[in-house]
C-alpha cells in the first residue's frame, strides 16, 4: 500500500471512531433528557407528592410544579420533618434540597445542631509515650484538679489518675470517663514525651487513633480534648441520621469532624446504611473508595447487604460519592441504567424518588431559585469544583453563592488536583473483568491500582437456583440460609424450610450408581439372568401371537391281526376296500428368523453355563 493510501485510511479510521464517539455522546444525552422529562411528567401526573417524593424532585429539577410549597406544608413547627415526627434523616434532605435551590436553610440547619450530643458508644483513650525509654513522672489536669501517675521504662502507668481518668489497657493508656468528655487535659512530664488519642467501641474491636498527636519537650505542656458527638433522636445515637446530618452540615460550611469518630467505629454495625460512601464524601480516604468500589455488583450498580431501600437508592449514593472523582465504575454504573431506563425513561417502574434521586447523583445539572428566578450562578471559572472534604484539607473554603453541576461537589476558593495513575505509578483495571491486587487510589482515570496488577475476576457460579433456593440479601421467617451460591456479592442462598428436593436426587443417583457398579462386578451372572430372561419373555409373545398352547401327541389306534396259513408265509390279507380320502396333517410349525436368533442365543447360554 502507498503511503497516499495507508494515510488515507487511517483518517477514515480517526473519523468512523469520531463518529461513533459522537453517536454514544448523542444517545447518552437523549436518554438523559428523556429521563428528566419522563420525570416532570410523573410529578405533574401526581396530586399529592410524598414529602420523598417532593424533597428528590426539588434536587433533580428544582422547584417545579411548587415543590418546595409542598414540602413547606409538611414542615413542623420545629423547623423539622415530617410533621409531628421529625426525623433527622428527612430533616437533613430537606435541607439539601432548600440548599440546592438557594433557599434559606438556617433554621433546618440549627434543629439539626440542637441534636448533637456526646457518643457514648465509644470508649475513649489518652496514650502517652516517653520516646527515650526512661521512667518519668507526670501531671494531669483533667480541668477539676491535677494528678500525678508514673510511666516505667516499658510505657505503663501508675499511681492516681482521678475521677476523670482510669488506668486501662493492661495498664498503658488512660481512659476518659463518659462524664468527662467535653474535659480538656493538659498533660506535663518530667521527660520528652508525646501523647495522643485512641478510641473504639465500647464492646471492643479495632482501635482508632487520631491522626493528630502532640508533643512537648521535658516539662512542656500538650493539650488533648475529646471530640465524640453524634445527632440523636431521644437519648440514642441515630446512625444514619448522622450520615445524613454529618454530609449536609459539612455541604453547609460546619466543621463535621467531630462526627466522623463515631461514625467510622461503628461503620461495620451498620452497613445497611451504605457508610463507606457517606464517609468518602465526609472524610475521603482510599480506604472508603475502594469498599465503594469492592460494592459494585457485576460493575454495573450497588445494592448493600440487608438495604431498606434497594438498589436503585444505593446506587445513587455511591454515584453522589464517585459523582466527584468520575471514573471507570462511574461511567459503568450510568451505562448499566441508561440501558434499563422504562418506555417512558424513568426508572424503577416510572419510581418518583428513585428517578431524582438518580438524575441528581449520575446527571445533576443546573436548576433555577426556589422563587423561580434566574439560575445560581456557576462556580467556575471564578472558583473550582470540587470535594468538601478535599478544598477544606487544601485550605479553602465553600463558596455557598455559588454552583456547581455535579451533586457531589462544591463550589471551593482553593483547586485540588487528582494526579493521573500513570503518574501514581499504577494501572486502570477494567471494572467488569479485573480487579486489584494491591492498593486502589482515586485518579483522575477512576480507580489506580498501585502496588499490585490488575487480575481476572473469577466470575461466581450459581449453584443456589438449580438446588430449588432464591438468592436474597436476607432470608425471610419461612426460609433458611444454605450452603449454595450466588452470583451477587452479599446475597444469601435462601431454600424454604422443610428441606430441599435436592437430597432426593441426590439419593436417586447413588442408587443408580451402586446399580452400575453391582453391574459391574457381577457382569457374567447378569448376562446369563438377562438371556434367561429373553428367552422366557420372547417365547411367551410367540404363543400368543400363535394362539397355541404345548405341544402334544394324538394316541394312535390299535393293530388289528391279520389271518395267516399255517406254514405259509406272512402276506397281507388282500381285499377290496373303499377309497379313503386322505385325512390331512396339520402344518408342522415353521420358526420364524427372529425365533432361529432366539435358539441361537439359547444355544450359546447352555455352552456357557456348562463351562
Amino acid at each position: 500500500m502507498s503511503k497516499g493510501g495507508l494515510a488515507v485510511l487511517l483518517v477514515s479510521v480517526a473519523f468512523i471512531v469520531l463518529l461513533a464517539g459522537f453517536s454514544v455522546a448523542a444517545n447518552e444525552t437523549a436518554s438523559e433528557s428523556k429521563a428528566y422529562s419522563c420525570l416532570e411528567d410523573q410529578i405533574s401526573a401526581r396530586g399529592n407528592l410524598s414529602l420523598k417524593e417532593a424533597t428528590f424532585g426539588v434536587l433533580a429539577i428544582g422547584d417545579k410544579s411548587s415543590m418546595i410549597s409542598k414540602i413547606e406544608a409538611q414542615k413542623d413547627a420545629k423547623s423539622c420533618w415530617p410533621k409531628g415526627a421529625c426525623t433527622i434523616k428527612e430533616s437533613a434532605q430537606v435541607a439539601l434540597a432548600y440548599d440546592r435551590v438557594g433557599k434559606d436553610s438556617s433554621e433546618v440547619k440549627s434543629w439539626l445542631l440542637s441534636k448533637n450530643a456526646s457518643a457514648t458508644e465509644l470508649k475513649w483513650f489518652i496514650e502517652i509515650d516517653i520516646p527515650n525509654r526512661l521512667f518519668a513522672n507526670c501531671t494531669i489536669k483533667d480541668g477539676q484538679r491535677a494528678n500525678n501517675i508514673k510511666i516505667s521504662s516499658d510505657m505503663s502507668l501508675s499511681g492516681n489518675a482521678g475521677s476523670c481518668l482510669s488506668i486501662e489497657n493492661n495498664g498503658f493508656m488512660l481512659r476518659v470517663n463518659n462524664n468527662c468528655l467535653k474535659n480538656t487535659f493538659d498533660i506535663s512530664c518530667d521527660q520528652d514525651f508525646i501523647t495522643a488519642v485512641n478510641y473504639q467501641r465500647t464492646t471492643g474491636g479495632i482501635t482508632y487513633v487520631l491522626p493528630e498527636s502532640h508533643s512537648a519537650a521535658s516539662l512542656g505542656t500538650t493539650s488533648e480534648k475529646i471530640n465524640s458527638e453524634c445527632l440523636k433522636t431521644g437519648s440514642t445515637c441515630d446512625y444514619e441520621g448522622t450520615l445524613w446530618g454529618a454530609l449536609v452540615l459539612q455541604k453547609m460550611g460546619e466543621d463535621v469532624s467531630r462526627f466522623t469518630p463515631y461514625l467510622l467505629a461503628l461503620a461495620d454495625d451498620n452497613l445497611r446504611y451504605f457508610p463507606s460512601a457517606f464517609l468518602y464524601i465526609i472524610v475521603g480516604g482510599d480506604d472508603q473508595y475502594n469498599l465503594i468500589v469492592q460494592d459494585q455488583k457485576q460493575g454495573k450498580f450497588w445494592e448493600v447487604p440487608g438495604t431498606r431501600d434497594g438498589r436503585y437508592y444505593d446506587t445513587s449514593v455511591a454515584m453522589l460519592a464517585l459523582s466527584s472523582k468520575g471514573g471507570g465504575e462511574l461511567d459503568s454504573a450510568k451505562e448499566y441504567l441508561l440501558s434499563i431506563q422504562t418506555k417512558e425513561g424513568c426508572w424503577n417502574s416510572n419510581n418518583i424518588r428513585d428517578t431524582a434521586f438518580l438524575l441528581y447523583s449520575g446527571w445533576s445539572k443546573s436548576v433555577g431559585t426556589s422563587t423561580g428566578g434566574t439560575t445560581i450562578p456557576s462556580c467556575e471559572p471564578q472558583f473550582s469544583c470540587e470535594n468538601v472534604f478535599d478544598c477544606q484539607s487544601s485550605g479553602g473554603t465553600i463558596e455557598r453563592s455559588y454552583a456547581c453541576p455535579n451533586a457531589g461537589q462544591s463550589c471551593c476558593s482553593a483547586a485540588v488536583r487528582e494526579q493521573t495513575c500513570t503518574v501514581l505509578g499504577g494501572k486502570v483495571c477494567n471494572v467488569l473483568t479485573e480487579q486489584c491486587q494491591g492498593i486502589e487510589e482515586p485518579s483522575l482515570e477512576g480507580s489506580c491500582c498501585t502496588g499490585g496488577e490488575c487480575i481476572e475476576i473469577q466470575q461466581p457460579e450459581d449453584t443456589c437456583a438449580p438446588a430449588g433456593g432464591t438468592c436474597k440479601a436476607l432470608c425471610e421467617s419461612n426460609e433458611q440460609e444454605s450452603y449454595g451460591s450466588c452470583l451477587t456479592t452479599g446475597e444469601v442462598c435462601c431454600m424454604k424450610k422443610g428441606g430441599s428436593k435436592l437430597w432426593l436426587w441426590i439419593v436417586i443417583l447413588l442408587i443408580l450408581i451402586a446399580l452400575v457398579v453391582f453391574g459391574i462386578i457381577y457382569r457374567a451372572k447378569v448376562k446369563i439372568w438377562w438371556f434367561k430372561f429373553m428367552e422366557w419373555f420372547k417365547a411367551k409373545i410367540l404363543r400368543k401371537k400363535a394362539g397355541l398352547g404345548a405341544p402334544t401327541k394324538a394316541a394312535a389306534p390299535a393293530a388289528r391281526p391279520m389271518p395267516q396259513r399255517p406254514g405259509a408265509p406272512f402276506a397281507p390279507f388282500a381285499r377290496p376296500m373303499m377309497p379313503v380320502r386322505p385325512v390331512a396333517q396339520p402344518a408342522r410349525f415353521q420358526p420364524k428368523p427372529k425365533d432361529k436368533e432366539m435358539e441361537e442365543a439359547l444355544r450359546k447360554l447352555r455352552e456357557m453355563s456348562k463351562k
